[in-house]
């Protein structure tokens, strides 16, 4: 029996250092490592779970296979290969390098993948994506108001004496984190949440507050507001150290108290009382991806950081406002080669479907990695009519889901338990070393291993040659330069030096004028047009716009549909039990259901102005009353896909992915 340090590649924050314990060749189980100091000896139940779930599950693709006739038929990887090496040639010969489209998902981020770029570069510079499903609201409206999003470390949050929970549900997301802000509590520090679901978290928190959803703006400005209206500001900040005041302050001036309120949805009583907790410092604000998922999501956190330096919590231990980290940033991304392809086109990932129906040149074959976009991106089945257009699509993966009744060719891939690679977070600064635990399970292989090969074939091999050590050590050229050597980064995570516990604390910002830029145009604008298309421009600041949009934009499309991430998987990794026919579980408000005749447990239609779902009714009074909510990662082929109902939009900044904006009706089923 050994133990071996790896750590976790999931779409999470925490990328955990785990020990796995072998025997015989077979891993007995997945421990937590108590030298890692945000992992602290634990992991989470899923990651618990993953060898029966994932690594060892009977249902995991072992071999390449082929589709014929819709049914999979088992391939050599010799004939794969050269399968998928034709395809590529032949499709750049007849179309162009455009006509391939590269889909990298987020299933698995780690150092390794960034040559999956390279390849795709010294291949010709095939169409690849912009944009995210994830967090790039937040990030754009960070960077306008402090130049470079930096958060602070988790472990300065022990050193608040409030902290508060914006928007995020850790208890359940990012349980690590959640320890940390567990033990703040315990040595004093007051825990607030604010969220318009009732969630773990909440219910951990000493208060809690319920707004309408996406007017978090309204609050932050309510606050800000209160605390300037008082003189409780902190004047030598805003002089010496930010620009834009006088404008920022002029939208303030545009609102009353009241009507902020009101927006908001938190009576004003309450609203004072949270400044007043929030003034008894150094306050922490830690938001999360709800926030983000809106068109104008970027405006609510420039408002949360206008609120953060009106109060002088900028630059501060315990204080800040703590957004995500970049789990890539530590790595020397120039490898990629980007150079080679300077005009290369990029596809939006928030559209996808939308922007593959409509690609000038055509995109006639997708190469697809660590991604289910079918059942991730919005409005699904367009995503999986225009993968189904496309005349060739090669997935490389560990099971079929989803997307992969849309391709043609299936490529068997490893998990991090059966590679060796380095992983960054975006939940903190520390990265650690991924080693192989086991030989890969059947005739698995790694990405590397499959991209390299492809160029050996198609005559660019030596560009893509080397081990994933000697790889690596170019790759992590840039945290090898703070004194570290490869080994030490395979044998321990390492904290990377010169990040910051607490960011901005010279109070120098990453702007032009190295000041805080007050947010100073403010075009918040609720309504919905038949098109999906936000009118942006010379908006009046008090335009008195209800919290639903214009109804007769939306007919009766009245409530607002959140998906958020379930407590027992993560992305569309879906455990076994979980794998089975039936309907999404959608959580309502009774009131919402009393005129339209259902009851608690009965089916009903969803309907958005995307697509339709058999869902079955969970009534819940702890719920507002202008939303329903259900779980996200579910699968069409399991009629649990929410996405079939989410509307594809752009947000406004960030190239993200406004999944809240989506507005939905329920119905009986006739």
């Amino acid at each position: 029996m050994k133990k071996i340090l790896t750590a976790c590649t999931k779409d999470c924050p925490g990328s955990c250092s785990i020990i796995a314990i072998v025997d015989n060749g077979e891993i007995t189980s997945l421990k937590g490592n108590p030298d890692h100091a945000y992992t602290q000896g634990f992991i989470c139940p899923i990651t618990s779970k993953f060898l029966k779930d994932r690594l060892y599950n009977p249902k995991r693709i072992l071999h390449p296979l082929i589709k014929k006739n819709g049914e999979w038929e088992r391939i050599s990887w010799d004939e794969a290969l050269q399968i998928a090496a034709d395809k590529l040639s032949k499709t750049i010969k007849s179309h162009g390098p455009e006509s391939i489209l590269y889909y990298q998902g987020f299933g698995a981020r780690t150092a390794l993948r960034i040559l999956n770029r390279r390849f795709f570069n010294l291949l010709g510079g095939v169409s690849t994506l912009y944009g995210t499903v994830c967090g790039g609201i937040g990030q754009a409206g960070q960077e306008l108001d402090l130049g470079e999003r930096i958060s602070h470390d988790p472990q300065d949050h022990l050193n608040s004496r409030i902290i508060i929970i914006w928007g995020r549900n850790p208890a359940v997301t990012d349980i690590h984190l959640w320890k940390i802000v567990k033990n703040a509590r315990k040595n004093g520090a007051l825990v607030v949440t604010i969220d318009p679901i009732k969630t773990r978290t909440s219910r951990g928190s000493d208060i809690y507050y319920q707004p309408k959803p996406g007017a978090d703006s309204y609050l932050a400005m309510a606050m800000a507001k209160i605390i300037l209206k008082e003189g409780l500001e902190d004047q030598e900040f805003i002089e010496n150290h930010t620009e834009n005041f006088e404008k920022y302050q002029k939208i303030l001036d545009d609102y009353t108290l009241e009507e902020l309120a009101v927006k908001c949805d938190i009576p004003l009583f309450e609203v004072e009382k949270l400044v007043n907790l929030y003034l008894n410092g150094p306050s922490s604000i830690i938001t999360g991806w709800g926030l983000h998922r809106y068109l104008k999501g970027h405006l609510t956190f420039r408002m949360i950081d206008a609120l953060a330096a009106v109060s002088g919590n900028l630059g501060i231990s315990g204080g800040g406002v703590t957004q995500g980290f970049d789990e890539f940033g530590f790595f020397d991304d120039k490898w990629v080669a980007e150079e080679l392809i300077p005009m290369q086109r990029k596809l939006p990932m928030p559209t996808i479907g939308q922007a593959i129906l409509e690609a000038r040149p055509p995109v006639n074959l997708i190469f697809l990695t660590a991604g289910n976009p079918v059942a991730m991106c919005p409005n699904s089945w367009k995503v999986k009519k225009a993968f189904e257009s496309v005349d060739f699509v090669i997935m490389v993966d560990q099971f079929l889901n989803d997307t992969s009744e849309t391709a043609d060719l299936f490529l068997p891939a490893t998990t991090f338990l059966e590679d060796q690679d380095l992983v960054g977070a975006y939940g903190h600064n520390i990265v650690s070393p991924i080693n192989p635990v086991v030989v890969p399970q059947g005739e698995c292989k790694s990405e590397l291993w499959i991209f390299q090969q492809l160029a050996n074939i198609l005559g660019f091999g030596v560009d893509m040659a080397g081990t994933s050590q000697q790889w690596l050590e170019k790759l992590a050229d840039p945290i090898l330069k703070k004194g570290f050597t490869l080994k030490d980064l395979m044998e321990k995570p390492q904290r990377i030096p010169g990040t910051p516990v607490t960011p901005y604390a010279d109070k120098q910002f990453f702007t032009e004028s190295r000041k805080f830029q007050f947010i100073h145009e403010f075009e918040m604008n609720d309504q919905i047009s038949e098109k999906n298309e936000f009118k942006l421009d010379n908006l009046p600041f008090k335009e008195n716009y209800s919290n639903h949009g214009n109804m007769a934009d939306l007919g009766d499309f009245t409530l607002r549909l959140l998906s958020i991430m379930p407590e027992k998987w993560v992305g569309s990794e879906i455990p076994d039990k979980e794998m089975v026919k039936g309907h999404l579980e959608v959580k309502i408000h009774p009131q919402i259901i009393e005129d339209v005749g259902l009851k608690n447990g009965d089916l009903a239609i969803l309907e958005s102005k995307s697509g339709s779902l058999e869902v079955k009714i969970s009534l819940d009074s702890k719920n507002r009353k202008d939303y329903v909510y259900t779980y996200r990662g579910g699968w069409i082929d399991h009629n649990k896909c929410v996405n079939v109902l989410t509307e594809d939009m752009i947000s406004e900044k960030g190239n993200g992915t406004p999944y809240y904006e989506t507005m939905v009706r329920i119905r009986k089923i006739e």
